[in-house]
């Protein structure tokens, strides 16, 4: 459950006159070979898999260890990996998975499906593992969670090369959970051996395995000579520069020392886009987003709906994407482009003062009225908010913005009381409805403390809907349920809806196969290079 924030930093652009240094050497085919070169502002805390939830973690995990099944390149689609797609009996309630031969870990043992199980109960026992709640389904894993039960008896490993799943409810949506790069297996003697080390010792079956880790400076990954998928890990290396400045890293890429670049600042982002030599190998893709601002329904004035509402078409959304230069679309809800259930029909809310200011004289406040917004203390979020602060003084609304700590910011939206109007992000964690609409607005998610239901929102129409969806099977009656919520939540409007951010990847043009994935940050698996017979780039 992560929230999603880009900082922009500014800095000097690049000269106008510079282009790639670099051309491909034609290869018609992926060949293996070289070392692919790349820079994060932040750095990996951990590479155990029970624990690693951050983005840095999540780059080197999904090189490191395979999980049952995973995504298509570029692609949401579901593709086999260490298993064949699962299949899915009982009316739901079970998930079998048969195992695929031949496959081992980096060091060549074999992978067996009880290793599966050990890393899962592992997972569901470690009381500060971020991932335990998305086990929580699976029967018998409270008992686990509660420290009864030393094992799942919802997790069955009748051989090495079978593992099932018994839930307590249906889910269509628990395949997805099992795509997260916690459910992967482990041998519980190397846990036991590596003790306190194991976040510096990954022993996985992914197609890299760590070679060295400079902590906070320089992890490296190597190909891992036992994968048993031809159609990936062409790369020899690669090699992941920590806490490098984004504006470092964009003179390191001009100069052809770092082969990829993300996260670009504004300057840089706005001159390379605008240079034709460089259009071919700038990639984007629209990400499993939501951005908006969130209200307390239980707190006036956000307890009437019309308020909402009239928020709603106070905003102009086409202030949000030009702040962002064009690397955002609007939105009308939580779902974003291309996710399944999203109801594609419905339009966001239309910049309509007018309308806004009738619907707030309905509700009472035909003067408006003050209210403080909370944000995270970066520049982007205060560009965005000084532009909602605008659009809401249009219709008499007066904003006061409120700037916090990030680690003050996360811990405020939680808790009931505190921050009643604030900046709202989400990122999910699998390409499923579920993540999105169950997580953010089923009464279930409303928490004391730290609720993931932080508008308190509580519809038992929509709780309704969201349960009868999750347990449906088949895909159209289940679609047609989640168009039913999206309009829900338009209508009630717990949010501002404001936009899906897209991300923006810039390559060297030797690097192949290498566009954004909308669920693996930075993901080089299938990537290859296009150089010449020496290994090293061609040079214009």
């Amino acid at each position: 459950m992560r929230s999603a924030w880009w900082v922009v930093v500014l800095c000097a652009c690049a000269p106008s006159d510079r282009g790639p240094r670099f051309q491909p050497a034609g290869n018609a085919t992926a060949r293996r070979g070289g070392e692919l070169r790349f820079g994060v502002a932040g750095a990996a805390p951990t590479l155990d898999p029970a624990y690693a939830y951050d983005e840095v973690s999540a780059i080197a995990m999904h090189a490191l260890f395979d999980t049952l099944v995973d995504y298509a390149p570029g692609s949401v689609e579901l593709v086999p990996r260490l298993a064949a797609l699962p299949e899915i009996t009982d009316g739901g309630h079970t998930y079998t998975f048969h195992l695929r031969d031949r496959l081992a870990y980096s060091d060549g043992t074999p992978v067996v499906a009880g290793d599966l199980k050990y890393e899962l109960e592992r997972t569901m026992a470690l009381a500060d593992s971020p991932f335990r709640l998305f086990l929580a389904g699976v029967a018998g894993a409270r008992a686990v969670s509660d420290g009864k039960a030393a094992t799942c008896a919802g997790i069955v490993a009748p051989d090495p090369r079978t593992l099932v799943f018994h839930l307590d409810e249906p889910d269509a949506s628990f395949v997805y959970v099992l795509t997260m790069t916690f459910a992967t297996p482990q041998r519980a003697d190397h846990v036991a051996a590596a003790g306190d080390q194991l976040r510096s010792q990954p022993l996985g079956s992914g197609p890299y395995q760590l070679d060295t880790w400079d902590e906070g400076a320089r992890l490296v990954l190597v190909r891992n000579p036992h994968d048993v998928d031809a159609a990936r890990g062409y790369l020899d290396r690669i090699t992941i520069h920590e806490n490098l400045a984004i504006d470092t890293q964009f003179m390191m890429f001009e100069r052809g020392e770092l082969d990829t670049i993300e996260h670009l600042d504004a300057p840089d982002y706005l001159w390379i886009t605008t240079q034709p030599a460089w259009q071919p190998y700038i990639h984007q893709r629209a990400m499993l987003t939501a951005f908006g601002s969130r209200m307390t329904v239980t707190q006036k004035p956000f307890d009437d709906r019309r308020v909402r509402q009239a928020l709603n078409y106070a905003l102009d959304k086409q202030h949000s994407i030009r702040i962002l230069h064009g690397t955002a679309v609007a939105s009308h809800g939580m779902l974003p482009p291309g996710l399944f259930g999203r109801d594609a029909t419905i339009p966001p809310y239309p910049h309509d003062p007018q309308k806004a200011r009738a619907l707030l004289a309905a509700a009472g406040y035909p003067d408006g009225f003050d209210v403080t917004y909370a944000i995270p203390s970066d520049d982007e979020a205060e560009s965005l908010a000084l532009s909602l602060q605008g659009d809401l003084a249009e219709v008499g609304v007066r904003v006061h913005l409120q700037r916090m700590s990030l680690a003050t910011y996360i811990d405020a939206i939680g808790n009931p009381g505190d921050t009643p109007f604030s900046k709202a992000s989400w990122l999910g964690d699998y390409p499923d409805p579920t993540n999105f609409l169950d997580t953010k607005f089923h009464s279930r998610a409303i928490a004391r403390t730290q609720s993931n239901n932080d508008s308190w929102y509580a519809n038992p129409e929509l709780d309704a809907v969201l349960d009868s969806a999750k347990r449906e099977l088949d895909a159209d009656r289940r679609a047609a349920l989640y168009h039913r919520a999206e309009q829900i939540l338009y209508d009630d409007a717990p949010w501002i809806w404001d936009y899906h951010q897209m991300t923006t990847e810039v390559v060297q043009p030797y690097v192949r196969d290498a566009e954004p994935h909308p669920i693996w940050p930075r993901d080089y698996t299938h990537a290859w290079l296009d150089v010449g017979p020496d290994g090293k780039p061609v040079a214009r």
